[in-house]
């Protein structure tokens, strides 16, 4: 645990991340983390089901890892890692991404939109929709024409996401869609807007859902 707690410089975090191949686990909420990011990093938020999806996200624990968390909670998320098998954690970003802003290193954003907007830009031109909520929910009621990808299988199923247009991406309430857009980030696509609020915002709003028997999700 002493390891994981090693607060490292932006450079120094920088070059641990290479040299290590370090996978850059940023736990801040959806909201903060959509302003501003290492670029590649995967968000997963400490406030939410945070041990089930960092298991799903990163299937081996032996993983390096190296942590950007909100000041006073880095002892927090190396415990909660450390529990359930995850204590190959390289240390945390000294300062933040502030300070990572300010040593000139590069950052990334996400645009998050709330659920009227995303109703609002549905009636000027059809969207790609992108669902990443799991079969039970997707099957139960969902928007007319999405697309399903559930997050846990995200990685097989990214033929679900537009390379050709924007994709627009929701979940339940925000949590999942926002780990979903991070991955997405990481891998390359860049055109996403992830929905603040997700379906459960989304079904307030004058956007067609159905709940119609549906063609199975993506296949596994």
């Amino acid at each position: 645990k002493e390891k994981g707690l090693r607060a490292l410089t932006p450079e120094r975090f920088e070059l641990v991340a290479e040299t290590e191949g370090a996978l850059v686990l940023d736990t801040r909420n959806a909201e903060t983390f959509k302003d501003g990011f290492i670029p590649r990093s995967i968000n997963i938020g400490i406030k939410g089901d945070f041990a089930p999806w960092v298991g799903a996200m990163v299937p081996d624990v032996k993983h390096p890892l190296l942590i950007v968390a909100d000041e006073g909670s880095e002892d927090e998320v190396v415990t909660r890692l450390a529990r359930v098998g995850y204590d190959n954690v390289f240390g945390f970003l000294q300062g933040g991404v502030q300070a990572w802003k300010a040593a000139g290193l590069e950052v990334d954003t996400i645009e998050r939109i709330d659920a009227d907007e995303f109703a609002s830009r549905m009636k000027s031109a059809p969207l790609h929709v992108v669902d990443v909520r799991k079969d039970g929910e997707w099957e139960s009621s969902r928007v007319k024409g999405a697309h399903h990808a559930s997050l846990q299988y995200l990685n097989e199923n990214l033929s679900a996401v537009s390379k050709d247009s924007t994709s627009y991406i929701h979940c339940a309430g925000g949590y999942r869609s926002m780990i979903a857009a991070s991955i997405l980030k990481a891998r390359g696509y860049h055109d996403i807007v992830e929905v603040r609020g997700g379906f459960n915002a989304i079904k307030g709003t004058d956007v067609p859902v159905t709940d119609e028997v549906c063609p199975s999700a993506l296949k596994k």
